[in-house]
């Protein structure tokens, strides 16, 4: 049973790169990662070499701007993703080091490769491994244990030409925040941490709560009340009440869970040829 289930798996995937039609996108593109477009070089995705000569680091010797994705089947029929920096490049077979030179980055194999019609004016998504030799190179990345890098193929661009979007995952972020629930209505909090007064657990806290304008002008030190409950422990002879005491904030003071936003450096390519 397992074996029939492992090939009805198989079949799917088969299926799923059947549909997707990758010729109209094999070839050699022209494109930029955004990152490298900015005035920072820090932002971009490769490391900076320091000018040699001035040793002046503020200017990014070797910004990703205008490099080249050759898109390509192997034998298998399995897409596979280089980078080169030039065609001269691509015509000796050296790809681009895409983290920098000595990081020892490459496009490892294709992992999953998916037909999508429910996102407008995406036709498929490829994942693939990217391997990276030197650890020192990884503080551009996602810290994870595996990174990869994705490759959308786009609907033609205002010309026809066949065009693609490259992505890498730089860093998530906590998007999670305290609020407390005034008349069913959820508000943020920000908590002032430099009015704290006492410590421990009688400590109290001045937080302020959003208003309706998104302004935190409303300000109040939170406090604990005590809270007790009674529940009837049975005894001989009779019945006598436990009390059990604990104290709880006010305001109620919650968090949100699961709220986190994915920073990627993104780049998109053209092709041309």
């Amino acid at each position: 049973m397992r074996s029939l289930l492992l090939l009805a798996l198989m079949l799917a995937g088969a299926d799923v790169a059947a549909r997707v039609d990758l010729e109209p996108y094999l070839g050699l593109y022209l494109g930029s990662f955004e990152s490298a477009l900015t005035p920072d070089p820090d932002d971009d995705l490769n490391y900076n070499p320091c000018n040699p000569e001035t040793r002046d680091c503020s200017v990014h010797q070797d910004p990703l701007i205008d490099i080249l994705l050759a898109l390509s089947l192997d034998p298998r029929g399995t897409l596979v993703a280089t980078f080169y920096r030039s065609e001269t490049q691509v015509r000796s077979g050296r790809p681009l080091d895409l983290l920098g030179r000595g990081c020892g980055t490459t496009v490892g194999g294709l992992q999953k490769l998916t037909g999508v019609d429910k996102e407008a004016g995406v036709r498929w998504t490829a994942r693939f491994d990217l391997d990276v030799e030197s650890r020192a190179c990884l503080g551009r990345l996602r810290p994870t244990s595996d990174h990869f890098l994705l490759v959308r193929g786009l609907d033609p661009g205002e010309y026809g030409e066949s065009q693609v979007e490259v992505a890498i995952d730089k860093a998530v972020s906590s998007q999670n925040y305290l609020y407390v629930k005034e008349d069913g209505v959820k508000r943020r909090v920000r908590l002032d941490l430099d009015n704290t007064q006492g410590t421990g657990r009688r400590a109290s806290y001045r937080v302020c709560i959003e208003d309706d304008l998104g302004e935190f002008s409303r300000c109040v030190v939170t406090d604990k009340q005590l809270k007790q409950i009674g529940l009837p422990l049975p005894v001989p002879g009779g019945a006598a009440v436990n009390y059990t005491w604990w104290y709880d904030l006010f305001p109620n003071l919650k968090r949100t869970r699961d709220l986190y936003e994915l920073t990627q450096y993104t780049a998109r390519f053209s092709r041309i040829r």
